[in-house]
C-alpha cells in the first residue's frame, strides 16, 4: 500500500508540475504582476444539530460548538503559502475541543489547481456525500492534511486529494484516505463520480491486529436546471454505491451494492431535498471498526434509508450565511427527526488588505 501511495502521491507531483508548465502558456499575452500581497482569511463557523433517534443505527444527542479560524499568507503570482490557525470550541464541556494548524502550499491559475500541506476543507471544490463523510466530521475535522489537485473548466471539474489521518504508533493505527470526485456535463446533463480508498493498517508492534481494505465507488448522472418555471433551481441524480471490504483477518472480500438517488428542489429561500439508499447494507464490519473505519453517516448500514431535510436561508449575505434545517430519517419503519443551524460569518478584511498592500 506504501508503494501505492508514493506512487500516487508522485503522479499527483508530475500533475502539478505540468499544471505549471501549462500555466506559462496559457497566461502568455495576459496582464502579469509579480508583487507580493498579503492574503488574510478568517471564518467563524457555529454548528447547532439536535438528534432525535429511534433506530438502532444513531444515538440521541445534541452537538453544539464553533470553529474559529484565522490564515495569513504571501500571494505572489499564482502561488500562495499560507499559515494559521484552527480552534473548536465543544459548548458544555471546559477548555477547547480540539485546536490545529495550518500550514500550506497552494497553486491556482483558474483552470489547474492544488495544495500541499495541512489545509482547510473549504477549499475542496465540494465536500462528498453523506455516505462518504458524516456531517460530525465537518463539524470536528475541518483540516485535511497532505496533498491536493484540481481541474475546472466550462464543463465541469475532477479533484483528487490524500489525506493523512493517524500516523502509526504504539498506540493508533496508521490511516490515511484517497479521494476523488469528479462532474462534466453539457446542459445541464452530466454524469460524474465519487471515489473513497481507505488505508486501514495497523500499530507498531501489531499486537494480531490486521490491515482493513476498504474502497467506495459511487458512478452517477443527472441533470441540474435554473430557473424552470415555477422554481427557481431543480436537480436529479442517480447513481450505483458498490463498497469493497475485506478484513485481512478472514481474507474475505464483501462487496455490498446498491441505489443511490437525490432530488433537489429550490424556491425563494426554501430548499426541500430528498436522498434515498437501497440496497446491502453499507459499512460492513461497523460493529468492529466503528466510525474510525467508516466515516459516512451511520444510517446507511440499514439496507433501506430515506433522508428528507427541509431548510430555509434565514440569511444569504457576502459576508453571513445562516441557515436552519429540519431533517427526517426513515429506516426500517423507524423515523426519527435531527434539526440544524447553521451560522458562517466571514469577516470583509478589504480595509487591512488596503493596509497590507
Amino acid at each position: 500500500m506504501r508503494y501505492k501511495l508514493t506512487a500516487i502521491l508522485s503522479f499527483i507531483f508530475l500533475l502539478n508540475v505540468n499544471a505549471q508548465e501549462s500555466a506559462k502558456v496559457y497566461t502568455q499575452g495576459a496582464f502579469k504582476d509579480d508583487k507580493f500581497s498579503i492574503v488574510l482569511d478568517v471564518e467563524n463557523y457555529n454548528f447547532f444539530d439536535n438528534r432525535e433517534v429511534h433506530s438502532p443505527y444513531q444515538i440521541s444527542q445534541t452537538i453544539f460548538g464553533s470553529q474559529l479560524g484565522a490564515d495569513i499568507g504571501v500571494q505572489f503570482g499564482d502561488n500562495t503559502v499560507m499559515a494559521g490557525a484552527m480552534i473548536i470550541k465543544d459548548f458544555g464541556t471546559s477548555g477547547l475541543f480540539k485546536n490545529d494548524f495550518t500550514f500550506y502550499y497552494r497553486y491556482d491559475n483558474g483552470r489547474f489547481s492544488g495544495a500541499f500541506g495541512s489545509f482547510p476543507r473549504k477549499i475542496l471544490h465540494r465536500e462528498l456525500p453523506d455516505i462518504f463523510v458524516y456531517d460530525s466530521l465537518r463539524y470536528y475535522s475541518p483540516i485535511l492534511h497532505g496533498a491536493l489537485i484540481k481541474y475546472e473548466c466550462e464543463y465541469g471539474y475532477a479533484e483528487a486529494y490524500c489525506n493523512w489521518i493517524n500516523k502509526q504508533s504504539e498506540t493508533q493505527r496508521e490511516i490515511f484516505e484517497i479521494v476523488s470526485d469528479g462532474r462534466f456535463g453539457y446542459k445541464g446533463y452530466y454524469g460524474g463520480w465519487n471515489v473513497q480508498l481507505l488505508h486501514f493498517s495497523v500499530p507498531r508492534p501489531s499486537n494480531g491486529l490486521k490491515v482493513y481494505d476498504k474502497l467506495m465507488i459511487n458512478p452517477h448522472i443527472g441533470i441540474e436546471r435554473k430557473k424552470t418555471g415555477w422554481l427557481d433551481e431543480f436537480s436529479i441524480e442517480a447513481g450505483l454505491m458498490l463498497s469493497l471490504n475485506r478484513d485481512r483477518n478472514d481474507m474475505v472480500w464483501k462487496t455490498p451494492v446498491g441505489f443511490l438517488g437525490d432530488v433537489r428542489l429550490c424556491k425563494w429561500r426554501i430548499e426541500l431535498r430528498n436522498r434515498i439508499y437501497v440496497g446491502k447494507s453499507q459499512y460492513s464490519d461497523y460493529e468492529l471498526y466503528g466510525s474510525q473505519l467508516h466515516r459516512g453517516d451511520p444510517y446507511y448500514r440499514s439496507s433501506f434509508y430515506n433522508r428528507t431535510d427541509v431548510s430555509f436561508n434565514l440569511l444569504k449575505k457576502r459576508i453571513v450565511k445562516c441557515f436552519v434545517k429540519a431533517s427526517f430519517h426513515y429506516t426500517e419503519q423507524k423515523l426519527d427527526c435531527s434539526q440544524q443551524v447553521i451560522l458562517r460569518i466571514c469577516p470583509d478584511l478589504g480595509i487591512l488588505k488596503r493596509i497590507f498592500k
